[in-house]
């Protein structure tokens, strides 16, 4: 279905699937569980839905920059995104959220083929790593804003 590399973070957060999206779609509550060195900003105005692109980047130890588009999205479920551009170009990125009892289990995909010698050594030797732990402090943000958040 996807090609390349996929990496995968799952998470069991107390809360229900509708406030993880709420969170997760909302431009400014999404800014807030970023990891520190990490900017994003919705180049499509409100609300947040198919078509709506996304300027991300990441200032932490080294740069990254990449464009991103909403290509799928269903409420409370699921969002699939594409790489447009920059390190994961053509690569796909999903959140699929599912409910556990009074939890949600948050799981995190992403998709990536780097192009390129440099690129795929990159890759294997920092960026996957820097992702998974970047991953890891958002999902971890993402279980502690769940709780405070007020979200409209």
């Amino acid at each position: 279905m996807y090609r390349g590399e996929i990496n995968q973070h799952t998470r069991l957060i107390s809360a229900k699937r509708k406030r993880i999206f709420q969170i997760i779609t909302q431009e400014e509550a999404f800014r807030e569980i970023c990891p520190k060195g990490t900017i994003v900003i919705h180049e499509s105005p409100p609300p947040y839905r198919v078509g709506t692109v996304i300027k991300t980047r990441i200032v932490h130890i080294f740069e990254l920059d990449w464009t991103s588009r909403v290509e799928e999205l269903i409420p409370d479920r699921k969002i699939r995104i594409q790489f447009l551009d920059g390190f994961f170009a053509g690569g796909t990125e999903i959140w699929e959220l599912e409910s556990v009892g009074e939890y949600t289990r948050v799981t995190h995909t992403i998709a990536v083929q780097p192009e390129g010698f440099l690129r795929k050594w990159a890759w294997i030797l920092k960026v996957r790593l820097k992702h998974n732990k970047m991953v890891e402090a958002l999902l971890d943000n993402l279980e502690k804003a769940s709780e405070r958040l007020r979200i409209n």
